[in-house]
């Protein structure tokens, strides 16, 4: 389904609405909104945003909102207007929000009801004057008194009864979502993706899945984390209903998948381990699933074994992709009988490019394309690589390079930092990461990241962290080391838990009577490493 690259990708959901009103589009909080009942919320909260936006030329406003209609509606409804979003997450540290609205220099923020307890203190505190959109409220709340600086608008000002924007509008330049990953100095790297980057990924995906309206979406993915993109947008291109998980069901939704026969499923592997463990994953469990599409985080061939057994009539897809490559550019299709000979120590394989402008490839310490047999870092080229990160000129020149592919012609490449094998027939595997990056829970975080903030709470240069369990570049948690601390444990967790989000606050600190350094006189993490295998 080809559209123009800089299309606004809000057009896949304008395109479904128009053709099919009547046609579910989103199920939450226990309601399902058809096509025109979404789009009569989008385009109404669109016009309010038209009508009274402080700052227009800003190219992205905050949605601080979850698995709520409201939600939704807002993504669409700052796209409508040609902008894009940033997610704030109310499972963030307020300090980590605030720093993330700061740094996209947020002036405009839809604020949906179960989020306001943690918005309330970030609007206190956050350098501009915003303007608050808050569709659930008929009244504007007490509390927003308090915070006279800032311009609250309720359900009398959003739901004009004519809205003047009704179809997403076009913007030169323009950003898609803005997305903070983990940056090494403590501060976030705002991924900047354009629309051109999502377009390039529906159209992959339409092709590669060929969904239909009849299909029925899962939604696991918080809105901080990329595949959320996938969900939303792929579903609603294809005319289909997605399908909102409920938070207390998200590592554990058997029945929520059973009971709404979903035909598409999308998550990060540690969901599988998860249902496992809980008795979720007997055989012939999901026979609605007719593709699951799993990546952020190394899959298993023992989970893919597991899952299989599950949903017998579903087609696994392992993908892979950084935030800077938008969403996923390679996957691996699992086909029992063969490819459990393809993988590697237990792993899938990561698979091979998508079709048309994408392209990969190995480079070794001197970016010189590599061999197959040979190991290398893993860098992407094509339509969906990102043109780089927010305002921060030093990092993408960093990571984005020009580099010479194996048949001698010169492309904009990402260097991913994942370290990779490859194997013809096959395609690509991953092994590692060559930087101190681990995937958790599907996200990417910089350990040197969380050591900035542990060295600052535990008020000594003495700190490390490494990934629990060891091994790989996927971890499910970090363990800190202090030395030389005058805090106590439980005061440097809680500070922690203040300042970053939850996935990477240290499961556990150990203080060391003496700090291990190696010949070079740097902290030697082969030595910590061992404590941790020594000490379970």
């Amino acid at each position: 389904m080809p559209v123009p690259p800089e299309t606004n990708i809000a057009h896949w959901f304008h395109q479904s609405a128009c053709r099919q009103a009547t046609r579910p589009a989103l199920f939450v909080e226990e309601t399902c909104y058809s096509y025109a009942e979404l789009q009569q919320r989008v385009c109404a909260m669109a016009s309010a945003i038209d009508r009274v936006d402080p700052y227009p030329a800003n190219p992205v406003a905050a949605v601080f909102a979850y698995r709520s209609v409201a939600a939704y509606a807002a993504v669409l409804a700052i796209l409508y207007t040609g902008k894009g979003y940033v997610p704030l997450n109310p499972h963030f540290p307020i300090a980590r929000n605030l720093h993330i609205a700061d740094l996209a220099e947020v002036d405009l923020l839809i604020l949906d009801a179960q989020c306001e307890p943690m918005a309330q203190p970030l609007l206190a505190a956050v350098q501009k004057n915003l303007t608050v959109l808050l569709p659930d409220h008929a009244r504007l709340p007490a509390w927003t008194q308090t915070l006279s600086r800032h311009r609250f608008m309720g359900q009398a000002e959003i739901f004009s009864p004519t809205p003047t924007l009704q179809m997403p509008r076009q913007r030169d330049n323009a950003v898609a979502y803005l997305l903070f990953t983990s940056g090494s100095t403590g501060v976030p790297k705002g991924v900047v993706v354009s629309p051109s980057n999502v377009n390039a990924f529906v159209v992959n995906m339409l092709a590669r899945y060929q969904p239909t309206p009849e299909d029925r979406f899962s939604q696991h993915s918080d809105m901080t984390f990329d595949a959320s993109v996938y969900d939303q947008f792929v579903c609603w291109a294809a005319g289909a209903c997605l399908y909102s998980i409920p938070q207390k069901l998200r590592m554990a939704p058997a029945q929520f998948i059973k009971e709404h026969a979903l035909t598409f499923w999308e998550s990060v592997p540690a969901v599988i381990h998860f249902m496992k463990r809980l008795y979720q994953l007997k055989p012939g469990a999901f026979p609605s699933l007719r593709w699951c599409v799993f990546g952020g985080e190394q899959l298993t061939q023992e989970a893919v074994q597991w899952w299989q057994a599950a949903a017998p009539q579903a087609r696994i897809d392992n993908s892979y992709g950084p935030t800077e490559g938008t969403i996923c550019i390679t996957g691996y299709f699992w086909q029992t009988g063969q490819s459990e000979a393809e993988c590697r120590n237990g792993a899938v394989p990561i698979g091979i490019p998508y079709p048309g402008q994408m392209a990969a490839m190995l480079v070794d310490g001197q970016l010189r394309p590599g061999e197959e047999g040979s190991k290398g870092e893993l860098c992407l080229s094509g339509s969906q690589i990102t043109p780089g990160y927010w305002k921060n000129t030093a990092e993408t020149a960093k990571s984005y390079l020009h580099l010479t592919s194996a048949d001698g012609t010169s492309h904009r490449w990402y260097k991913t930092g994942d370290l990779v094998a490859w194997k013809n027939s096959v395609g690509f595997y991953y092994l590692d990461r060559v930087d101190r990056q681990l995937k958790i829970r599907g996200y990417r975080v910089e350990l040197a990241e969380i050591e900035h903030v542990l060295r600052q709470v535990a008020q000594t240069d003495q700190v490390a962290v490494v990934g629990w369990p060891l091994g790989g570049g996927n971890a499910t948690s970090v363990l800190g080391f202090v030395c030389g601390s005058p805090c106590a444990e439980a005061e440097i967790l809680e500070e922690c838990a203040r300042r970053l989000p939850y996935y990477m606050v240290p499961r556990q600190l150990q203080h060391l009577a003496q700090w291990p350094l190696n010949a070079n006189g740097k902290t030697d993490y082969g030595q910590l490493r061992d404590w941790v295998t020594a000490n379970g």
